[in-house]
């Protein structure tokens, strides 16, 4: 009948001895407790049990545990505090306005994600940095070829929301469209090649008889030119040929 009183004692003091000397952030191992009713410190949170702390466990200082007693792995929560760490993190959980690392960039662990209460397995601390500022607008791409070439069509171009931060090393990224004004959106659509087909056909009639005079103009002087010019060197030649055969007659008397 003793028996249970006495090891409901033994586990009081062994709490209580626990309880001592321990961090104030991160985690720890405690000291041999049973598997059934040992524990962690009040507010601390176990995460893992280890009859050697996992090979962790100073053997000098730490007896090998008893039958059905372990050494329990402990948690401190707490809130992270503002510190520009967690941006060069990769393991970083991000909660839309502000990023919340450990600041050894090991794996946070939250517990409440409200208050952001968690603790770093590693030990370290917990951090929180606010992301840089954003802003959204709103890029347009290229018209499209239209749909049709005369008589109405419609054109379509690509609209999207892009977001940007001040730290210029990180370019432009792509958003929900939410985020962006939609008052301020630029058309995705718009009409095209207006004119009615039959106008454009007596313009482009017209286009080619006015090609096609300037055309015939051109072949009547270039001919004329040509007419000209064989002229002229007929009269030349003639010249020549009279001037030469005088000279020689002269020369001979």
């Amino acid at each position: 009948m003793l028996a249970l009183p006495l090891h409901f004692l033994l586990f009081l003091f062994i709490s209580g001895a626990t309880s001592l000397d321990l961090p104030s952030h991160g985690c720890y191992w405690t000291a041999c407790q049973s598997k059934w009713f040992g524990g962690c410190g009040t507010g601390h949170v176990s995460t893992d049990q280890s009859e050697n702390c996992n090979g962790l466990c100073d053997e000098s200082s730490e007896p090998p545990c008893l039958p059905f007693h372990s050494h329990f792995h402990c948690c401190i929560p707490e809130l992270p505090r503002v510190r520009n760490k967690c941006a060069q993190c990769k393991n970083k959980l991000d909660f839309g306005k502000e990023y919340v690392c450990c600041t050894d960039c090991s794996d946070p662990v939250i517990i409440d994600e409200e208050t952001k209460l968690g603790y770093c397995k590693a030990g370290a601390n917990l951090a929180m940095q606010p992301k840089p500022k954003e802003t959204f607008k709103w890029v347009a791409g290229e018209w499209m070829k239209c749909s049709s070439p005369c008589d109405g069509g419609i054109r379509y171009r690509d609209v999207a929301c892009f977001g940007s931060i001040s730290d210029k090393s990180i370019k432009h990224y792509a958003v929900n469209d939410d985020y962006c004004s939609s008052q301020n959106m630029p058309a995705r659509q718009e009409a095209c090649n207006t004119q009615s087909c039959i106008d454009l056909s007596v313009s482009n009639e017209n286009k080619k008889k006015g090609m096609s005079g300037w055309l015939i103009a051109l072949i009547v002087i270039l001919g004329l030119a040509a007419i000209g010019g064989v002229a002229f060197f007929g009269y030349t030649y003639y010249i020549r040929s009279t001037s030469t055969r005088n000279g020689f007659v002269y020369i001979s008397l």
